[in-house]
């Protein structure tokens, strides 16, 4: 584990930094999937915008809510949607990508031009455009998010098969007579990993702020559900009397972005 941590015998500062934010984000992500100090959505009339005490580390927002419950619970619930994106995003983006850059044709001409265009316009645009025709909601945003993820792996993936599926050892693969689906997720696929990584971990931070961003604007996950996004939606109005409740989510999405960010520096290698 120690190696991973070096490289040409030094120590890598990024990653040592970056795995430490990232750490930090999941502790209080998936902790608060099993338990949190208080309920998250448990309203206090007499102590609305409470300072941070040893009762209520982070303090309480407008609603009397205690702070640290919900960015514990909203933690969890922004990055399950990242992932979910991602993973949406990831799969769709592979397979087109895939099957674009090694067939290659008409096919190839079409579809890019398409994923093109789709990705020519703003995710958040075409995501307002999806939760207006099918309404707000964290399923409707996964959905929305996920289907305009997929442009950007499937031109990483495409790129990278239409380089590989020239060397050597893909054609010796072909002699050997294995299939095409074998050569594209078996030796090639593999072989892309570094950009791929680099992919998913920019793809993670983006679907991670869009839907702070689409939470903000109350078209993501819905009240009283806690969310990263929401949160600070809620706490703007009362940012100068109690900034608490904007700098603890604001913090935990930083901690998380730049920590994935700093991972994704050096994060693979590629083999032929």
């Amino acid at each position: 584990m120690a190696g991973w941590f070096k490289k040409d015998g030094k120590w890598n500062v990024n990653r040592i930094i970056g795995f430490s934010l990232v750490v930090i984000a999941l502790v209080f992500s998936l902790v608060g999937c099993f338990y949190t100090p208080y309920d998250p959505n448990a309203m206090h009339g007499d102590l609305k915008n409470a300072e941070p005490s040893l009762s209520h580390w982070f303090g309480t927002d407008n609603f009397g809510r205690d702070v640290l419950s919900r960015v514990m619970k909203g933690a969890g619930t922004t990055f399950l949607v990242g992932l979910s994106v991602v993973s949406i995003g990831a799969v769709g983006g592979c397979l087109l990508g895939a099957f674009t850059g090694y067939f290659g044709g008409k096919a190839d001409l079409i579809l890019m031009r398409v994923n093109d265009a789709v990705a020519a316009i703003p995710s958040i645009l075409l995501a307002l455009v999806f939760v207006g025709i099918f309404g707000s909601g964290t399923l409707q945003l996964i959905a929305a998010l996920g289907i305009l993820f997929v442009p950007s792996f499937a031109r990483v993936v495409r790129s990278g098969f239409v380089v590989q599926k020239e060397l050597d050892y893909v054609k010796n693969a072909r002699l050997m007579g294995a299939g095409h689906l074998r050569i594209m997720f078996v030796h090639i696929l593999p072989n892309i990993r570094s950009s791929l990584f680099s992919a998913l971990a920019i793809g993670f931070n983006n679907a991670v702020l869009s839907e702070a961003a689409m939470s903000y604007l109350s078209l993501g996950v819905q009240p009283p559900d806690a969310s990263l996004g929401r949160m600070l939606s809620e706490a703007q109005p009362y940012f100068f009397r109690a900034p608490w409740n904007a700098l603890a989510p604001g913090f935990m999405i930083l901690f998380c972005v730049l920590g994935v960010g700093l991972l994704s520096i050096g994060g693979g290698e590629s083999h032929d």
